[in-house]
């Protein structure tokens, strides 16, 4: 009769399970969540990938709003270089503001690659 006891105890610790249904369903649940909310909203799951993307876009970003201050400073230059009649200053501020429309130019393509290679969408403007 022990013998039979002893064998009852040790099958039912093979059966044990240290997770409930419930725990299961739980664990499964915050993995899913997890996996859908990294991949909608930046196309990865690892973190480190999307830290990094995303830095990477917005310095990139920063760069491009620096870029359209300095244009709108060149503009406020040029008008006051046109009250003051300083035709050379005008064409130098004017030339200045040129280079920085391709610098944005060239920004804005990147910015645009940038989101298509890292598949998010572009932040609405």
């Amino acid at each position: 009769m022990s013998s039979q006891a002893n064998f009852d105890s040790i099958s039912s610790l093979s059966s044990y399970s240290p997770f409930s249904p419930f725990t299961t369903f739980l664990i499964f649940t915050v993995l899913i969540s997890y996996t859908f909310l990294m991949r909608s909203h930046f196309n990865t799951v690892r973190p480190g990938l999307a830290m990094r993307q995303e830095k990477e876009r917005n310095a990139l970003e920063d760069k491009y709003n620096n870029a359209f201050q300095r244009r709108e400073q060149v503009v406020h230059h040029i008008a006051w270089a046109k009250q003051r009649g300083e035709e050379a200053e005008v064409e130098q501020m004017k030339k200045k503001c040129l280079q920085i429309d391709e610098d944005i130019d060239g920004l804005e393509a990147k910015i645009k690659k940038l989101y298509k290679d890292h598949g998010v969408r572009a932040k609405a403007s």
